[in-house]
């Protein structure tokens, strides 16, 4: 491991933060007129985005980014539900690049990975570096399926074959001064490494931790080194070391303290560094939380005690992050807001809607199932409505089907929209089938998610129970007078 030292240590004490300007242009031909988002990913456990700027695509396929770039991160572009990854890499000052979906339908309930093609991309550029690599790295694990074979037995051929892949690695990036290019290197053979860690597991442990982990930087923004600090730490809080189980699960049941599950970890060789145990610990949290083992508002509340009180900002914000992730669409918290225009060209701005439950429907009309529950909600609108707004989004891929569907049922006189090629929403709501159902309560919070469906299935009960409930609590009640007429 000693010839990746010697990068390393140059890297690690000779970064130059360089601020620059980065101009994205790019051409999007099958997407004209939708909107493009340029994100960050923040959290590389579930892969969380933050939005950096978001513009609409011209009628030619034309859109442009312009971005403060002062470090290397690794963004997405998304339009549709189709996404490329883009490097930014402070030193380049544009990039021209051609986002081209396949000619393959779209599901808009999955998101679909493109490969983005860059016009005249610098050979020195962050992006050109980390695909040559990747492509190095793939030749090296599958250009010989008998090295597969040895690596999966984790024999000390494949180690020796390995040694001499990083010498080579050296010889070829060693005098490119790109931090983070070095660092994905290291990261992505320290994961590799760690798969061959057979013979003497523990000693081979404290190695790793000892050459990539003890005295290192931790590296937010680098996903092979997020991959491979995740891969290192997995099941931290599950399988705790030093015989700590008990006190790990005193800690987060009993005491709910962020104090007591550091001091429960800190005995732990590799826990020791406060800042490195933190992360492992808010990996740890989002590994438990659906266990029946530990309590879910305990780890919410260490959650937030770390947002709140943490020494290091990006712990904060990982945590607001997971807190976003595990309690989203949980019941009584603040449904996601969106602003659609319906059949009669009206804008419908969910927000405005609150004083009434709001039964949201998701559905196809190239879905029969879809089409069948519409002509059930349409008996529901006509006995529930006083008490229930309805909204309806489609989700068809042609907004011509959307129109059609509309002008055959001009009886459906409820709130209908198309979802306007807005994933946001199939995002905010984890849409995964088709129909879906959300019903919300009078101050705009979740009430189901996922809501009954108007027509019971299996074993479940149709939402008209709910409505009827509803419609029950809702009635006024008559004051009776003794000996008068009511």
């Amino acid at each position: 491991m000693m010839f990746f030292r010697i990068i390393a240590t140059v890297l690690f004490f000779s970064n130059v933060v360089i601020t620059s300007q980065t101009i994205i242009d790019g051409l999007a031909p099958k997407h004209k007129q939708k909107f493009a988002t340029l994100n960050k990913i923040v959290n590389f456990s579930n892969f969380r985005l933050e939005l950096i700027e978001k513009t609409t695509i011209d009628s030619i396929g034309n859109f442009q980014f312009s971005v403060n770039c002062e470090n290397a991160f690794l963004a997405v572009i998304e339009i549709d539900n189709e996404y490329g990854y883009l490097y930014m890499d402070p030193s380049t000052s544009s990039y021209n690049l051609l986002f081209m979906n396949s000619d393959e339908i779209i599901n808009p309930l999955r998101k679909k990975n493109v490969q983005l093609t860059f016009n005249d991309l610098s050979k020195n550029d962050l992006n050109t570096l980390i695909l040559d690599f990747n492509l190095r790295l793939d030749y090296f694990l599958y250009g010989d399926t008998a090295k597969i074979v040895r690596l999966a037995q984790r024999t000390q051929e494949f180690t020796d074959s390995l040694d001499q892949f990083k010498n080579k690695l050296i010889a070829y990036y060693g005098e490119i001064k790109k931090q983070y290019l070095h660092n994905y290197i290291r990261y992505s053979i320290g994961s590799i490494e760690q798969m061959t860690n057979s013979i003497d597991i523990e000693k081979n442990r404290f190695e790793t931790f000892n050459f990539y982990l003890k005295d290192m930087p931790v590296l937010y923004e680098n996903n092979a080194y997020m991959t491979f600090f995740n891969q290192f730490y997995d099941n931290t809080l599950s399988l705790p070391e030093s015989g700590s189980d008990e006190k790990v699960r005193f800690a987060i049941n009993n005491y709910t303290s962020l104090d007591k599950l550091h001091e429960a970890l800190s005995t732990d060789y590799f826990l020791r560094d406060k800042r490195i145990r933190e992360l492992a610990i808010i990996n740890g949290l989002s590994q438990i939380y659906y266990k029946n083992s530990y309590d879910p508002n305990s780890i919410l509340s260490i959650l937030r005690e770390i947002q709140n009180t943490s020494d290091y900002k990006e712990h904060k914000k990982l945590s607001a992050n997971l807190i976003s992730t595990l309690t989203h669409l949980n019941r009584g918290t603040t449904a996601p807001n969106f602003v659609l225009t319906n059949q009669f060209d009206e804008n419908i701005k969910l927000n405005e809607h609150k004083g009434k439950y709001i039964y949201i429907s998701f559905f196809s009309s190239e879905s029969s199932t879809s089409i069948l529950h519409m002509d059930v909600i349409k008996k529901l609108y006509n006995k529930y409505s006083d008490n229930i707004t309805f909204i309806s989004i489609s989700l068809d891929k042609d907004k011509d089907n959307y129109i059609n569907f509309c002008n055959e049922f001009k009886d459906y006189n409820w709130n209908i929209c198309h979802y306007d090629f807005d994933h946001n929403i199939v995002r905010d709501y984890q849409l995964k089938n088709i129909p879906s159902y959300i019903l919300l309560d009078k101050e705009g919070n979740i009430d189901q998610a996922p809501a009954y469906s108007p027509i019971a299935d299996g074993n479940s009960v149709s939402i008209e129970k709910t409505f009827f409930t509803i419609k029950k609590n809702n009635s006024s009640k008559k004051e009776f007078k003794i000996g008068g007429k009511n």
